[in-house]
């Protein structure tokens, strides 16, 4: 199991505050499982100092992550700490940097950190190290963010779980026999078991949506371009929080254009004119036969059903977006396949040909994968344009309704399973099963809550639901009109408010060393 620390100090010689009165003990305990908007109030009101706030978070990294969750496993805590006493020094001068002031956070580990590694998990990339910030990095810091370390994650961000070579497995902290989803698993972990404040990830397949699901915290895909990522199609990139409104706060941050177009336009979000659950129009799309869900995950469908109808929100059951799931399904997998390998050696690629020819006229779902590795640039644009009409259908449901509501996951968290390997051709594809109460769902299944609702670049709010009746947390998800970011987390912001008891946060039993610190 490898961690790699970036300057940190031996616990013998790291810096500390004075240890905190006996009055304000009770305060000090809360402060992990604290959102990170009333962490930067407490900052700015001066009721905490950025330097004790990030020694906390510190702490408990140091004294409980390797033994349980093996979270945060890029930690930077020395230059953490010189960073928030320069916070602090702003803070008495009046100098505010931004809506992050002194906020101790963490990234997933393949957001580039200026001197620290970014390897995806790759043992191939293992000693590289970033030379300097990757643009959503700089954002968090200009907007006064303090990173104090980076996340666990699935091997080059590939897989529903999170483990790897270079950093081991990231467990689940509600049950560590079980995975924290993938591949933002370490981000989902760490914001459940109360390590960070923040978190910022990224999402092709479910990689910010299923975490947030199989930890019960908050989780935003972001509407596609909308924050600095590279080239690759379907993918964006998002924030994971404790609390809805964090994921407001955070999006204000990153989103923006970059680069040239950043001469040429300016984003501007619009704000949702909704303030409570009654405003609401909500279309449920509870299941599915392409990939059916459990009675935990039926059971979270009716209980959120229940709780809009019982806040006076419009709600349909059967109102659905004009088109085929099978074939969006299908679409959503060969433009992936396209995007996850546009990177292939010429002697991959070769390779990749002829297999792609020996699976030829075999209908299967790794026969398929295969010619669409492969596929010409006739073929994707094909799909491409099929997408471009899938746009289209989505925009006139949103017409109708504000927003859709989905599973995020056939069930709760699944046991570890190391069996699968991102060298096949899709990983997705394999022997790998989720029991998920008797589904037995195949891996490459799973996506499709994810996949169906990503592939036209719509938003989607993932949102905690309580627990299965294993005690594991279930997440739905909202999904929006492209552009209407604010509109799903506004959804996710009004239901923990109107149904606390339903949609909140709740921390795992980490026992009584984690409630000590």
């Amino acid at each position: 199991l490898a961690q790699v620390s970036s300057g940190m100090p031996s616990p013998a010689k790291r810096p500390r505050t004075a240890a905190p009165s006996p009055a304000s003990m009770a305060a000090l305990v809360e402060w992990h499982w604290a959102s990170a908007q009333s962490l930067c109030e407490r900052i700015r009101s001066k009721a905490v100092t950025s330097r004790r706030l990030t020694q906390h978070f510190i702490d408990r990294i140091a004294a409980h992550d390797l033994q349980t969750v093996n979270a945060v496993v890029v930690r930077d805590f020395a230059r953490a700490l010189e960073r928030a006493d320069a916070a602090d020094e702003a803070m008495a001068k009046g100098e505010v940097w931004g809506a992050l002031h002194g906020l101790p956070m963490t990234v997933k580990e393949n957001n580039d950190v200026q001197g620290l590694p970014s390897t995806s998990g790759n043992v191939k990339k293992k000693g590289h190290v970033a030379a300097e910030h990757s643009i959503p990095v700089q954002r968090l810091l200009d907007a006064g963010a303090i990173i104090i370390g980076k996340t666990n994650l699935a091997l080059d961000l590939n897989d529903v779980q999170s483990y790897n070579e270079v950093y081991g497995r990231c467990n689940n902290p509600y049950d560590t026999s079980t995975t924290p989803g993938g591949s933002s698993g370490g981000a989902a972990a760490a914001l459940a078991a109360g390590f960070t404040a923040l978190e910022f990830g990224g999402d092709i397949g479910g990689s910010i949506r299923t975490p947030a699901h199989c930890c019960g915290v908050f989780g935003h895909k972001s509407t596609f371009g909308i924050i600095p990522v590279g080239v690759q199609d379907i993918v964006v990139k998002g924030p994971l929080a404790r609390a809805p409104e964090d994921l407001a706060l955070a999006l204000g941050v990153l989103a923006g254009p970059w680069g040239p177009s950043a001469r040429g336009w300016q984003l501007q979000l619009p704000r949702c004119p909704h303030s409570q659950l009654s405003d609401f129009r909500v279309a449920i799309w509870g299941d599915d036969a392409l990939c059916p869900v459990d009675k935990d995950v039926r059971a979270a469908v009716a209980s959120v059903t229940q709780a809009l109808r019982s806040a006076g929100a419009t709600v349909s059951e059967e109102a659905r977006p004009d088109f085929d799931a099978g074939e969006v399904f299908d679409l959503y997998k060969q433009l992936l396949a396209a995007a996850e390998n546009n990177g292939l050696s010429p002697e991959a690629f070769d390779a990749a040909v002829q297999e792609a020819k020996e699976a030829e006229g075999e209908s299967t779902e790794l026969a398929k994968q295969r010619r669409w590795i492969v596929q010409s640039h006739h073929a994707w644009h094909a799909a491409h344009l099929k997408r471009e009409q899938l746009r289209v259908a989505w925009e006139s449901f949103f017409k109708d309704y504000d927003v859709l509501v989905t599973p995020i996951c056939c069930s709760d968290a699944w046991p570890h399973d190391p069996s699968g390997t991102t060298d096949q051709p899709f990983w997705k594809v394999g022997d790998r099963i989720m029991p998920g109460n008797g589904l037995h769902t195949v891996y490459h299944r799973q996506v499709f809550w994810s996949g169906v609702t990503n592939v036209a670049f719509n938003p989607s709010t993932a949102f905690p639901t309580g627990r299965s009746e294993a005690g594991l947390p279930i997440g739905l998800q909202a999904v929006g009109a492209e552009y209407a970011d604010y509109t799903t987390i506004r959804f996710a912001e009004c239901l923990a408010r109107e149904a606390p008891d339903l949609c909140t946060f709740r921390p795992p039993d980490l026992g009584a060393e984690h409630a000590r610190l």
